[in-house]
């Protein structure tokens, strides 16, 4: 019991959000049905349906939770993201998944998560982006559907202490200001995969629009709080973009992400 406290109250210290009463219940909840189901784990024989519902950490049948060098990267970066461990897990897994070409995430913050695609591509040799305003303003145009969204933590970030994050990573390239203009000086062609976590509806579909004819055979985007409450800007930008490219294929993806798919490139 004390580690699932330990764990939430870790986590909840590091969100920015921590002070939003949604939030606080979500977290609350969270953590009596991780006390309610933490006897499962203990058990020699479990159903299917107990399986889904037996938190992850403890889930000996997911095996990228035992991938040594997965676990290594997600407890070097945890206290430089908001993603939890599944969300980070499918960044691991889709990175594997690409082909050849340039790598790349929008929208960094503390710049866990760029380090982390890094990690899980340390064997490629491919040049890695990463694009945010920093300190400088962090949202450019946030309209009224982003109305729950809460931009102020957000501009608790450095440019400098990110660029010195991904110093061990030579490959990766760290840029400030707001995308895609902060990419005109860049020749972003054939991008294999990119992270786009930007959290409102403007940003994600200029992003969007910027990426789709720039993408090389076997391409993946991975959208960040897809289908979250407070970030319906989100999904109002890709469903749009879907709705106007029927050669893109969306996969959502648990808990909060959605795979954007090109299907005449796979």
């Amino acid at each position: 019991m004390l580690d699932i406290l330990e764990r939430y109250f870790s986590n909840w210290r590091a969100d920015p959000r921590r002070w939003q009463p949604k939030f606080i219940v979500r977290g609350a909840w969270a953590v009596l049905r991780a006390l309610r189901f933490r006897h499962i784990v203990v058990r020699e024989s479990l159903t299917s349906h107990e399986k889904l519902l037996t938190l992850g950490r403890g889930a000996a049948w997911v095996e990228i939770l035992q991938d040594k060098e997965f676990s290594a990267s997600a407890e070097q970066v945890k206290d430089y993201t908001l993603l939890d461990v599944g969300r980070l897990a499918n960044l691991w897994n889709m990175v594997q998944l690409v082909g050849p070409g340039i790598f790349m995430e929008v929208g960094s913050f503390r710049g866990g998560t760029a380090l982390h695609i890094c990690n899980a591509m340390v064997n490629r040799d491919a040049p890695f982006y990463c694009f945010d305003p920093f300190e400088k303003g962090a949202f450019e145009n946030i309209t009224d559907v982003d109305k729950p969204f809460l931009p102020e933590p957000f501009t608790k970030t450095r440019f400098k202490s990110v660029v010195e994050l991904l110093s061990c990573r030579p490959n990766a390239k760290v840029v400030q200001g707001y995308f895609p203009a902060a990419a005109t000086d860049l020749n972003l062609q054939d991008i294999a995969f990119c992270h786009l976590d930007v959290d409102i509806y403007d940003a994600t579909k200029k992003c969007l629009e910027y990426l789709a004819p720039r993408l090389a055979p076997r391409a993946l985007i991975v959208v960040d709080d897809y289908g979250c409450d407070d970030t319906p800007g989100v999904k109002k930008a890709v469903d749009e973009f879907l709705a106007e490219r029927a050669s893109f294929l969306l996969i959502p993806m648990f808990p909060i992400q959605a795979l954007l798919l090109p299907k005449s490139l796979w």
